[in-house]
């Protein structure tokens, strides 16, 4: 694989073309390692950390206050600002990956980046906008630039029409009729936190109602609550990829799909060996050039074609500079006819 070859490159050219796009911010939490907690994001999103979760490098345990930090992304859009390239590596091969959702996770003390100690792990419970059979739980290479899988994923999906036994959100079960019972306060930071508490006999949990993923994580980084794709759908083919103006694309392409909630990325140097393009309809195709503009395949031009017959075959691409340079999230999305949302 050469790809990783070009990754200074790459995030040059990243910083450069979303200078002005504002990445999703990390939200702060207070945490001690003297207490357990669980916190509510914005989104929905719960996540409980036990106690004593966090350690230095060096395995010692920090004494003071540490700040959790974690943010998520949804969306094609937040996946191409945020450079994720939705490319697993299962078995030594390239496998496409849909997302129904994303999260980082981070902590700090005294400044200092920690660890989650051996043997702490952190619940996520993700509150996804979509759903999809067959989720696992993958993490993110951010030197190779792919995904690894990471286990089981589980289904705390809530309907308030619906009876349901919560099992315990802290990774144990009821134990002799005692389950525990969530209290809602907010902590300096104007957050919302649940601080568990004991109960003797059964007590509901609220929770908010909705789809709900949750995996367990070991360590800090980013995760995806993710699909495989079927490789069946995979077309490979040789691409060469050139302006209007007849000029050879030498940056990034990007490919996207309507019906997808994914986002794969190619390299100039990789393209002959790794580009696939799914057998479906409204597959986007695009460049951010080092301008910082946007070239972008006609949308639907590859709708009434025959795809299966292009596989091995030399393929060319004409995508169409725009003038216009995007400033928000919702220019990238018109430009590019990713989703958004």
């Amino acid at each position: 694989m050469k790809h990783y070859l070009c990754l200074f490159l790459f995030i040059s050219l990243m910083n450069f073309s979303f200078s002005q796009i504002k990445n999703i911010q990390f939200t702060e939490y207070e945490y001690f390692n003297s207490n357990c907690n669980g916190y509510k994001y914005n989104t929905g999103t719960f996540f409980y950390v036990p106690e004593n979760a966090f350690c230095f490098d060096d395995g010692t345990s920090c004494k003071e206050k540490i700040t959790i930090k974690y943010r998520e992304f949804h969306t094609q859009v937040d996946m191409l600002v945020a450079g994720i390239n939705m490319i697993a590596k299962l078995n030594g091969k390239d496998a496409i990956l849909e997302s129904v959702g994303m999260f980082e996770i981070k902590a700090e003390c005294k400044g200092k980046p920690v660890n989650l100690c051996n043997g702490k792990s952190i619940q996520v419970r993700m509150k996804c906008n979509r759903n999809l059979p067959n989720i696992a739980a993958y993490k993110y290479d951010e030197k190779l630039n792919w995904w690894n899988y990471n286990g089981q994923v589980y289904d705390f999906s809530f309907d308030n029409k619906k009876p349901y036994e919560e099992p315990n959100r802290w990774g144990n079960g009821p134990i002799n009729g005692i389950d525990s019972v969530d209290a809602i306060r907010v902590d300096s930071m104007g957050n919302e936190v649940m601080v568990r508490s004991i109960a003797s006999g059964y007590i509901n949990n609220p929770i908010t109602e909705g789809i709900f993923k949750a995996m367990n994580v070991q360590s800090m980084g980013i995760y995806n609550y993710d699909c495989v794709i079927n490789d069946k759908d995979a077309v490979p083919m040789i691409p060469e990829f050139v302006l209007n103006n007849g000029e050879p694309v030498v940056e990034q392409i990007y490919v996207a799909y309507e019906s997808r909630n994914t986002l794969v990325n190619y390299y100039k140097d990789d393209l002959s060996e790794r580009f696939v393009l799914l057998n479906i309809k409204g597959i986007k195709i695009f460049t951010i050039l080092n301008d910082g503009s946007y070239a972008v395949l006609k949308p639907g031009s590859l709708d009434n074609l025959n795809l299966l017959a292009m596989k091995g075959t030399k393929q060319k691409f004409i995508l169409e500079k725009k003038p216009k340079l995007p400033k928000t999230k919702e220019d990238v999305s018109k430009l590019a006819g990713i989703s958004n949302r």
